[in-house]
């Protein structure tokens, strides 16, 4: 089985190779080869893992979490500079981040980082260099949270999980020398999301956080028909409208038994698109975005969207839902959004808003990357992000 398995990812990613060939990235892209090779090898693994699914020898997740045993490589070890270890936090893992170099009698800020990965994939391991670079760049203790994921634990675990891991930091802060006012909660992508939800969670129970930092998350899943979601349909992009609505599927429902009508946006009645309209809406867009064609909506399964509508109009789940004096009152928020990405029009909509309210949010954009480019090693746009976020968080917290 496992010679099969090489010779069928040799099959997939020559395909995929060829595929990506045939449609290039656009001409502004940013290091076209380091972005296509991560395309490429990602994209190669996921089709993979939907073949050893089909014919039942694993499931999709269990494949993608671990696929070709990647994860052995990925141990997190101590260093001169920031001491790693584990944790237990109300019953969910930890992986701490501590720096070395530190006075005892100075608490440190402390930073909540919360995972990507569609609600489904990626662990604190996969996301080291970045934590650990958090904590040893801004002599912070960094929490990344191993959260329970779905479809095995959908909405609300892993949003739970996150809450219960907040909570016990700030609650314990002093133990772990770290000043309770001074704690950020961040996170990526389907990370960005919890972070967003933790966020208005604590805001609302009265003891909210310092900060937030949102990196190209995805807040909404009631319209899969904005701009970004009609563009990024296909490969060469990593993250595509089709994998992004079965993430949400997975995580809101535990399955994405209902994808091609979700895909095809009929699971919002046009009452219910009306009533949230000052919320999400391509009007909420720049003008640039506003001008792409976006395919209009003929059917909704009104079954479905019985099923449907109570579940997503959660915040915690879609936190773009919020009202605007709940948004208002979140803590000041650092927002990037990057321009290949079907969750990009989530973020700018959000800007939007908080901006003709007056809110404190940094909105940061970058052009030339993909969704994900966070955690592509070594690529310039990367290490220039990271050090933008660096700054704000050194700056703010």
């Amino acid at each position: 089985m496992a010679c099969g398995r090489v010779l069928l990812f040799l099959a997939v990613a020559f395909v995929g190779l060829a595929y990506m060939l045939y449609k290039p990235y656009p001409d502004d892209v940013v290091e076209p080869n380091v972005q296509m090779a991560m395309s490429y090898f990602i994209s190669a693994a996921f089709k993979l893992c939907e073949f050893l699914e089909y014919v039942g020898y694993s499931t999709f997740e269990t494949c993608a979490r671990n696929p070709f045993n990647i994860n052995a490589l990925m141990k997190v070890d101590s260093d001169d500079n920031v001491t790693v270890s584990e944790e237990l936090f109300d019953g969910v893992r930890v992986v701490m981040y501590a720096p070395r170099n530190r006075k005892e009698d100075h608490p440190l800020p402390g930073i909540i980082y919360i995972h990507g990965g569609g609600w489904t994939l990626g662990s604190p391991e996969q996301y080291g260099p970045l934590t650990r670079k958090l904590a040893d760049t801004l002599t912070a203790v960094v929490a990344s949270v191993d959260y329970r994921m779905a479809p095995e634990h959908p909405f609300p675990v892993p949003f739970e999980d996150c809450l219960k891991v907040t909570k016990y930091f700030m609650n314990n802060a002093k133990r772990f020398g770290v000043d309770a006012s001074r704690v950020a909660v961040t996170g990526d992508s389907a990370g960005g999301n919890l972070a967003m939800a933790v966020g208005q969670k604590l805001t609302k129970a009265g003891q909210p956080p310092r900060l937030l930092g949102l990196l190209y998350p995805g807040l909404q899943m009631v319209d899969f028909n904005t701009p970004a979601y009609r563009t990024y349909q296909t490969l060469p992009y990593l993250l595509t409208t089709r994998l992004t609505v079965s993430f949400f599927l997975k995580y809101a429902f535990g399955t994405n038994a209902d994808l091609e009508m979700v895909y095809d946006n009929m699971h919002v009645t046009k009452a219910f698109r009306k009533s949230i309209e000052s919320k999400v809406s391509v009007s909420l867009l720049p003008e640039k975005y506003q001008k792409l064609h976006v395919k209009e909506i003929t059917n909704v399964d009104i079954n479905l969207a019985q099923r449907m509508e109570q579940i997503i109009s959660n915040v915690s789940l879609c936190p773009l839902l919020m009202d605007d004096d709940e948004l208002y009152d979140l803590p000041k928020t650092y927002l990037m959004t990057c321009e290949y990405d079907p969750v990009r029009d989530d973020s700018f909509m959000l800007a939007k808003r908080w901006k003709d309210m007056y809110f404190p949010v940094i909105h940061v954009h970058w052009d030339g990357v993909q969704h994900g480019f966070l955690t592509a090693i070594g690529q310039k746009r990367t290490e220039e992000a990271v050090d933008d976020f660096i700054k704000y968080l050194r700056r703010e917290l």
